[in-house]
């Protein structure tokens, strides 16, 4: 049976900073036969005259994309539609972008070396030890994740105060020392390389087109922040409503972080277990529901502070929203259990997906009583469910002694889904 190719209408070419001088010959006549082309201005403005129509592509994105989506029409009619964009298009570029927009049938993407890979050969660092991000149009905060004593990072930034801010947002998490490398316009006319540390930074220093190398180096006294389940209590901004270390390392290792992953943290908190969540698998998002207000301000704080300030907060109760969150390979209820919470929760969670709730109160404990009768029938999916309780304990003076004081001892269920159900029933 034949199968149908698509109409290849785009084609996204990777530039330089040498423009299009730098592009190979098969790029160019591209570029020659296109009828629509879409690039920056500063590479517009150093080609020579094409038939294309041109654009510019500018800011707000948003916009740019759905230019793009309206020609759509043109190009499946026969047009050679353009894009010319910097480095890599597949590398926190358009090509990605519009990867989720439009069928790869439909589209030609030709790479050009990354600012990653230009900036690690010139510094001669293996990529594959490199962290590699951007806060091109992003919160710095998401450097926060990466910033580790001995770590490499490689930033891609948006202009030269971006600079100025990561120099500030190092010096104040303890990493005054880190060596900075600036590069800026790598392979075009203009390129420079700026090193310096970030406490002996100078504001205004760097020019606008610019990837900044960073070499985490930490104070003395500088917070360490790894990327563990169970981080430190005294990392989260909490009114006392937080799921403490112990207890969320043992949540985290059954809720079972898995890249690109979706999760529901219920009843958040601080938050503390979606976030630590995101900070474990890549490309991971929590979807965190709470109904105070203080708690909500509280978790956007923490999110921020520890580099994963893109947590989807949802400020009410989770009846108002649980029928409207993408489905979940995890979901982690914290507070404000019924069981009518739980029935939903677990018809809207994958197969195979995981779930876990904590408890500390009787009434709780009832409602877990409940879960595991409803489920005693069913052996398939009791052999994938667990009760365990948590108990720790704290050192403290009593006089001149030492002794144990027991914390509250936490009821934990966890399960993992092993079959679709009907409607309305477990």
């Amino acid at each position: 049976m034949a199968v149908e190719v698509a109409t290849k209408w785009l084609t996204i070419i990777g530039i330089g900073d040498d423009g299009y001088n730098g592009l190979a010959p098969a790029s160019q006549q591209i570029c020659q036969q296109a009828d629509i082309l879409l690039a920056a201005e500063r590479h517009l403005q150093d080609m020579p005259k094409l038939n294309a129509q041109t654009h510019i592509w500018g800011s707000p994105l948003h916009a740019g994309i759905q230019k793009i989506l309206s020609w759509r029409e043109r190009g499946l009619a026969g047009e050679n539609i353009v894009i010319l964009a910097t480095g890599d298009p597949m590398h926190f570029g358009i090509g990605a972008t519009m990867a989720k927009r439009i069928d790869i049938g439909e589209m030609h993407i030709i790479p050009s070396p990354s600012a990653f890979s230009l900036a690690a050969a010139r510094l001669g660092w293996g990529l594959r030890k490199i962290e590699c991000v951007s806060v091109h149009g992003r919160s710095l905060s998401l450097l926060h994740k990466y910033i580790q004593h001995n770590a490499r990072v490689i930033a891609l930034t948006s202009s030269g105060q971006t600079i100025d801010e990561i120099a500030d947002l190092l010096v104040d998490r303890g990493f005054g020392d880190s060596q900075l490398t600036i590069l800026e316009h790598m392979g075009g006319k203009n390129e420079r390389i700026l090193t310096s540390t970030a406490n002996e930074w100078k504001i205004g220093t760097a020019a606008d087109f610019n990837s900044l190398a960073i070499e985490c180096i930490a104070d003395e006294f500088a917070p360490i922040i790894p990327n563990i389940a169970g981080l430190a209590d005294t990392l989260y901004v909490h009114d006392g409503q937080l799921t403490k270390a112990d207890i969320r390392a043992a949540t985290l290792n059954k809720l079972l972080p898995t890249p690109n992953g979706v999760m529901w943290d219920l009843g958040a908190g601080a938050g503390s277990v979606g976030i630590e969540y995101m900070r474990l698998a890549k490309n991971s998002v929590c979807h965190a529901v709470e109904r105070d207000a203080a708690r909500i301000a509280n978790m956007e704080i923490n999110a921020e502070n520890l580099g994963v300030p893109n947590v989807k907060i949802h400020h009410g109760n989770i009846s108002d929203f649980i029928d409207r969150l993408p489905t979940p390979q995890a979901i982690f209820i914290g507070g404000g259990l019924t069981f009518e919470t739980f029935i939903i929760a677990y018809q809207h969670l994958a197969v195979g997906g995981r779930l876990v709730i904590n408890v500390i109160s009787l009434q709780g404990l009832a409602v877990l009583q409940q879960i595991t009768d409803n489920f005693a029938d069913n052996k398939a999916q009791s052999r994938h469910l667990s009760m365990q309780q948590i108990s720790t304990s704290k050192a403290v003076k009593i006089g001149a002694l030492t002794t144990f004081k027991p914390n509250i001892m936490v009821t934990q269920l966890s399960l993992i889904k092993r079959e679709k159900i009907a409607e309305g029933g477990l």
